[in-house]
């Protein structure tokens, strides 16, 4: 096979599809071993044993591009980089974690963290069952086409999914089919949010607020500390508990402080609470802050206010500086 010679079969990415998604059905495609498939075409190099979806090799998205005869754009578009400038600055490395992207805890070939989540839903209506861009971001717990909250692990042995092992969508270490995990009904509240979330990933995105208008940097910076300050810190439950109390909620606590460690089904409960909270910025939020208790110190956290984008500092420092 030459280097230019184009797969004989060579199916297109879905929409949103994650590369290593696409890999795994251009390679089950040609033979039953992904990982037979792999070393054949990319000799020597590690593939399975890193998260090519934030840090594809580039002789990876090379040689993609040229065997199946797709632009290099659209591939590089079922990685997570295109969301570098928008989400955060830069992709980091392999020992430090991106804000909002869910780290999969890779080792060797194994993944420990639940850093990819499905919709069973979604995966059941696919003609051919793939993994979705937006189930690796924090921003994400529910599935807007279902309404339903997103799976983050097996409902029978409770591991993470690695649909590069085994025979997907059945898990490869109990052989339960991921399609019939059980799916809870998504908090409205929290379903609303995200989806205006995900639309406001797009590069046509019209804003509807003031809030909005500002560069997507800024804007889900400030999404994020507010996240933040209500999912974790020493006066986060009086945070919750006020906002519940209010608006509705579920306002039990995380087993995780950071955002992105924790499981679908916390940061569920995070987001809607947020959305809540967030409303006709920034008026619900300093007043509830004020009224539970978090302060400046508390509602910078560990980012403070020179890591803080100015759309959140501002408030904050006008509006919770105890007196």
């Amino acid at each position: 096979m030459s280097q230019f010679q184009l797969w004989p079969i060579r199916p297109r990415p879905q929409p949103d599809e994650l590369l290593s998604s696409w890999l795994r059905r251009i390679a089950l495609a040609h033979t039953p071993k992904v990982h037979s498939f792999c070393h054949a075409v990319w000799p020597g190099l590690q593939i399975w044993n890193r998260d090519i979806d934030a840090s594809a090799p580039a002789v990876l998205a090379t040689v993609m591009a040229e065997r199946t005869g797709i632009a290099a754009a659209d591939v590089e578009v079922t990685t997570l980089r295109p969301f570098t400038g928008v989400l955060f600055e830069d992709l980091r490395g392999r020992t430090a974690h991106t804000d909002w992207i869910l780290p999969v805890g890779i080792y060797h070939r194994t993944r420990r963290r639940p850093g990819l989540q499905w919709c069973p839903m979604c995966l059941s209506a696919d003609e051919e069952p793939y993994y979705r861009r937006r189930w690796r971001l924090a921003l994400a717990s529910t599935c807007p086409r279902h309404g339903v909250v997103l799976a983050d692990r097996c409902h029978d042995c409770r591991r993470p999914a690695s649909p590069h092992r085994g025979q997907d969508p059945l898990c490869d270490v109990c052989q339960a089919d991921r399609r019939e995990c059980p799916v809870e009904p998504a908090d409205s509240q929290a379903l609303q949010f995200e989806h205006r979330l995900a639309e406001l990933l797009s590069a046509d995105a019209r804003a509807w607020t003031q809030l909005e208008a500002l560069h997507p940097l800024s804007f889900f910076g400030v999404v994020r500390q507010v996240m933040t300050v209500v999912g974790a810190g020493e006066r986060s439950q009086g945070l919750r508990d006020e906002i519940a109390r209010h608006w509705g909620g579920d306002p039990a606590p995380p087993s995780e402080k950071q955002l992105e460690f924790m499981v679908t089904a916390d940061r569920h409960r995070i987001s809607a609470l947020s959305a809540r909270l967030m409303r006709g910025w920034p008026w619900l939020f300093v007043a509830h802050c004020a009224d539970a208790g978090v302060w400046k110190s508390w509602a910078f956290g560990e980012r403070r206010y020179g890591r803080s984008p100015f759309a959140y500092a501002d408030p904050v420092i006008r509006f919770l500086t105890a007196a």
